[in-house]
């Protein structure tokens, strides 16, 4: 009886370590995964291989009039803090996409100095941080108050030039709210770290406009490509 019992325990380990096995051999390494866009445009899917990493720059945030009327005005941001932009262009056929990661930092979260893959700025310290997994508000405000972290994207294609976000000109009321996005998400899922880069995964749906506030709905929206060089 005890050397059936023998017998059958190998079984049942034997029988375990090839489904172990099979599942890693089944696991696509994190290494071989390859860049890869696709989202849907009122319906037409889009599918791109071709990422490349866009501006890396930094500007004046929380900005306000200060002075002046109708154009003749002077413009002020906060003095101790600054929007961080992270740019990467996103090309399909008939499509170019521009996505923005964008952040608010107080002056003391940065650093000047320069990363491999860029030039000398005022980077964050935590450079992942900006890729942070979890949802992110789309900054409806870019170029305009420049106040709200979060993400941003422009879209050209066959019917035009249409943003997530509105007009610049301070001196008039904004084009595009928080409201005109509410039913819009974008979510991080991953960050990984790789031997010589992180991989971002994410998913995303939203609607952008033109400058007559036509619409187009981005749907379906799925990301995976390398975001940050590792020295």
């Amino acid at each position: 009886m005890k050397l059936v019992n023998i017998v059958g325990l190998f079984v049942v380990l034997l029988s375990l370590s090839a489904c172990k096995k099979e599942n890693t051999v089944n696991e696509p390494s994190i290494t071989l995964l390859k860049d890869s866009v696709s989202y849907t445009v009122n319906g037409k899917k889009y599918v791109s291989n071709k990422i490349e990493r866009g501006s890396t720059l930094t500007t004046q945030s929380n900005t306000k009039i200060t002075s002046g009327v109708n154009f003749n005005y002077l413009i002020q941001g906060d003095k101790d803090s600054l929007l961080f932009i992270r740019d990467f262009t996103i090309k399909a056929d008939k499509s170019f996409m521009i996505l923005s990661f964008i952040k608010v930092y107080n002056n003391s979260e940065t650093e000047y100095t320069n990363e491999n893959n860029g030039g000398y700025l005022n980077y964050p310290k935590n450079k992942t941080d900006i890729f942070s997994t979890g949802m992110y508000k789309y900054s409806t405000d870019f170029w305009r108050n420049n106040s709200i972290s979060g993400i941003a994207i422009r879209l050209i294609n066959n019917n035009g030039d249409f943003k997530s976000y509105g007009q610049s000109d301070l001196g008039k009321p904004a084009s595009v709210t928080q409201t005109d996005q509410i039913d819009s998400k974008f979510e991080i899922i991953s960050i990984q770290k790789r031997e010589s880069d992180y991989l971002l995964e994410a998913k995303f749906n939203l609607t952008v406009f033109d400058d007559n506030k036509q619409v187009q709905k981005i749907e379906n929206g799925y990301l995976r490509f390398s975001v940050l060089n590792i020295h």
